[in-house]
């Protein structure tokens, strides 16, 4: 989960001076990781749609050995279900995505 969500911050990531960052700790009765990158900016109407399966959110910034098929926040998702979690993305005012992954204690 958190390989997939890094990967897809890289991926999605500015070509050059981007940043991607892991935050983890408690809150509340939830463990939580939440990472964020400096990317593009996305429009609101995309957020809700990037965990379907095979969808791109924004032309990939890399290409070749990790240029991924659009599964990356679908397995994500598949695996904060099973795990009795919650997922929420959302898109930074000035460009990339937050995404924050809570699971039970």
């Amino acid at each position: 989960m958190v390989t997939n969500l890094v990967q897809n911050a890289i991926v999605h990531n500015l070509p050059a001076g981007g940043t991607v960052t892991v935050h983890t700790g408690p809150d509340g009765d939830a463990s939580v990781v939440r990472v964020e990158n400096t990317g593009p900016p996305l429009p609101p109407e995309l957020v809700p749609t990037l965990t379907e399966p095979f969808h791109r959110g924004t032309k990939r910034t890399r290409t070749g050995e990790h240029a991924g098929v659009g599964l990356g926040l679908a397995i994500v998702a598949s695996i904060v279900r099973a795990h009795d979690g919650t997922l929420e993305l959302a898109a930074r005012p000035e460009g990339g995505l937050v995404a924050t992954v809570r699971l039970p204690a």
